[in-house]
């Protein structure tokens, strides 16, 4: 016996409880395909044109659900006469952008038009532009389409390998299940808005906290050449000259002596596994043999030159990590913010500690300002840390409820 599908969400407004179920319409009934352009990114600009264009790149990395002209970054078209060919093609509030290709799963995410009054607007390179055939509350649209709700259809027709891409005839046998009020539709689309508003507040607060931190960095720690930094905690203004020390000179280095090879033994909980590079903890592990507990040490990756603190014990995936501890008379906390205001850079294929960076040279203080310096990053790092849970906590919620107000199909 099959069962129906539900064309319920799990999650509804109050008010809408006895509307009964969403309807279902095929893709093909509900838009029609607008035309887009094929110039590259060498063809715009962010400075002036008589059209703006918007770039598949841009829908993929850059924009939300929606795409606001009046206030989003959206590149001119470089050459009016090329952008006068594409009078044909304006797009208008309500229409949706849809990114065709992709070098993963991501194709296919769309943003919904909005803000538009006068303005010039066109879609580019690899976009699928839509225009719907009956009416919308705006932005539902651009919530719906991204959803999983939504996705689930996508992905067993997405091709490629390397790169991923879909065709117009594919997306044209999807179904779209929505709201018959428009005020639902409205509701909802109110709701996700409200909280998008939220997360790019909380978003635009830990960008200016980094700048800060990045600013404040630049003028508390001597620039190159210097022997004294811009900016001093008064205590240490009378002080004497930073001195200049090898990296060799502040920082002991060990190497992992067993490490763990296999991802059998990986847990949910336990001893956490890391590794050299951008991926750092693996898993974790219920092993006791081999925990690195002489703590903290700063994980230099020796072929990326990529270098993290690190307070809590943990196993070692990777012979290219290193383990580097202070010597007596110096701040690892401090060392380790200079090595992230040098900002490294990998030289060649070739292990970096030993044979490169033990021998940078670096401007040392002494050991109380060494400390009061950072205590103040550190201080700065935890309020960047409290906006980076944040905003991870709220981009978890918005996912969540995003699965609760549309329905799965089944």
């Amino acid at each position: 016996m099959t069962t129906k599908p539900s064309y319920t969400p799990a999650l509804r407004f109050p008010e809408f409880q006895n509307d009964g179920e969403w309807e279902m319409k095929k893709f093909d009934d509900t838009f029609s395909f607008l035309p887009n352009n094929t110039l590259s990114r060498s063809e715009l600009n962010y400075e002036k044109g008589i059209a703006q264009n918007i770039h598949y790149g841009d829908v993929l990395i850059k924009y939300g659900e929606c795409v606001d002209v009046k206030k989003d970054d959206l590149p001119f078209i470089t050459e009016d006469a090329v952008a006068q060919k594409y009078q044909h093609a304006k797009l208008q509030n309500g229409d949706v952008v849809i990114a065709d290709t992709a070098e993963d799963e991501t194709v296919g995410k769309c943003s919904e038009i909005i803000g538009l009054t006068d303005e010039f607007v066109v879609s580019g390179l690899h976009t699928m532009p839509i225009r719907p055939q009956i009416p919308f509350a705006q932005p539902f649209l651009g919530y719906y389409l991204n959803s999983e709700s939504y996705r689930n259809q996508l992905r067993p027709l997405m091709q490629g390998v390397k790169v991923t891409s879909l065709s117009k005839s594919a997306i044209s046998k999807t179904t779209i299940v929505c709201p018959k009020n428009i005020d639902e539709q409205r509701k909802i689309a109110s709701c996700l808005s409200s909280l998008d508003k939220m997360l790019s507040a909380t978003n635009d607060k830990l960008e200016q906290l980094k700048a800060y931190k990045k600013g404040l960095m630049q003028k508390i720690f001597p620039a190159k050449g210097k022997k004294l930094p811009e900016l001093r905690f008064k205590e240490f203004e009378k002080d004497e000259d930073w001195v200049e020390k090898k990296y060799e000179d502040c920082l002991d280095y060990e190497q992992p002596q067993s490490y763990l090879v296999s991802s059998e033994n990986y847990k949910k909980t336990g001893v956490p596994v890391l590794t050299a590079g951008k991926t750092f903890i693996l898993g974790f592990t219920d092993e006791t043999f081999g925990v690195y507990t002489k703590l903290p040490v700063i994980i230099f990756d020796d072929f990326t030159t990529d270098s993290r603190f690190v307070d809590f014990p943990f196993k070692a995936k990777s012979s290219a990590m290193k383990m580097l501890s202070v010597k007596e008379g110096y701040d690892l906390r401090f060392v380790f913010a200079t090595m992230h205001n040098n900002e490294f850079k990998p030289h060649d294929h070739q292990r970096h500690w030993i044979s490169i960076y033990s021998k940078f040279k670096v401007e040392i203080p002494s050991l109380a300002e060494q400390r009061k310096i950072a205590n103040c990053i550190t201080s700065i790092n935890e309020v960047i840390n409290q906006y980076t849970n944040k905003v991870a906590v709220l981009e978890l919620y918005k996912k969540g409820l995003m699965q609760q107000m549309f329905p799965t199909l089944k």
